[in-house]
């Protein structure tokens, strides 16, 4: 099998957008200006449209893909090359899902990975941007990031030709299971570990080391690429997002605006006491692991 899959992974709200347009900037564009138009080669892997070809292999498998039992049999199938539609040796995917085994069926395969980064925000935080996303209180948000069964929906698509009541699941699980299944697996493809905070607040140390990751791992070549930094900083700044959001339009965003705040520490003035003790519980270890210091609450 190929190693064609080049996985962008996050749990959701962790900045897998914002990676996304710095990645697309620095591969896509000639100047580093970044543009919407220059997401569509990063695509979503959990789109309704991929899984057509399975109505022609099993009639009564495609009306029953909210299973995952069903589902999860078809993995490894939806992401063959040919079924993925790459024209290159290499595509991006972006993905929530979490690299887990459903019925000793594994959701990737270390056979087909060149390679994949992923991303991390504060999952207290996240909390707060999941709430506003998901249009639910902040209880009910925690409650989706701290349980290791959650799971979202495929995204919808005009050409899928799936029944609009069937919406397959996406398994995020919780915000330390998605983080540990993807950053402790033992596959040998290059793997880069990014944190949201330095995207946004040190983005251009953070472009460098993507930049570099891509040259000692792939060999890629990226050309006036001091300038195209200084571009990517200044198209990728919330600001800007928001503007072009809100001029251009933004087909991610479901409930209402995609992008919203985007600074980091919002959990100081959102969340109380016993909220944060509880994520704070649940995640100690791992929060540490990865720089984020706990409340003194």
């Amino acid at each position: 099998m190929s190693k064609h899959i080049f996985w962008i992974a996050s749990f959701p709200k962790s900045g897998n957008t914002l990676l996304r347009a710095i990645l697309s900037s620095l591969f896509f564009s000639n100047d580093g200006k970044f543009d919407f138009r220059l997401l569509k080669p990063i695509n979503t892997f959990e789109n309704k449209y991929r899984l057509n070809f399975i109505k022609n292999k099993n009639q009564n498998d495609f009306n029953s893909l909210h299973k995952l039992d069903i589902l999860s049999k078809y993995w490894h199938d939806i992401q063959s090359k040919s079924n993925l539609g790459f024209e290159e040796d290499m595509g991006f995917l972006k993905t929530h899902h979490a690299l887990v085994k459903y019925e000793n069926k594994s959701f990737a395969s270390e056979n087909n990975c060149r390679g994949f980064i992923y991303i991390i925000r504060d999952p207290r935080d996240v909390v707060i941007s999941w709430s506003h996303h998901a249009k639910i209180s902040i209880d009910q948000s925690i409650n989706f990031v701290t349980n290791e069964l959650s799971a979202t929906q495929w995204n919808e698509s005009n050409k899928s030709i799936l029944n609009k009541n069937t919406n397959p699941l996406v398994i995020v699980s919780s915000w330390e299971k998605n983080i540990l299944s993807w950053t402790e697996n033992k596959w040998h493809c290059p793997k880069l570990i990014l944190r949201y905070e330095d995207l946004v607040y040190d983005k251009i140390n953070s472009i460098i080391s993507i930049s570099e990751y891509f040259v000692k791992n792939f060999n890629f070549n990226f050309p006036n690429l001091d300038q195209k930094i200084e571009n990517i900083v200044k198209s990728t700044n919330f600001t800007k997002l928001k503007e072009n959001e809100k001029k251009l339009g933004f087909n991610e965003a479901t409930n209402g605006p995609f992008f919203r705040i985007g600074k980091k520490n919002q959990w100081k003035d959102k969340l109380n006491n016993s909220q944060l003790k509880l994520i704070e519980n649940k995640f100690k270890k791992t929060m540490v692991n990865f720089g984020y210091n706990l409340s003194e609450k």
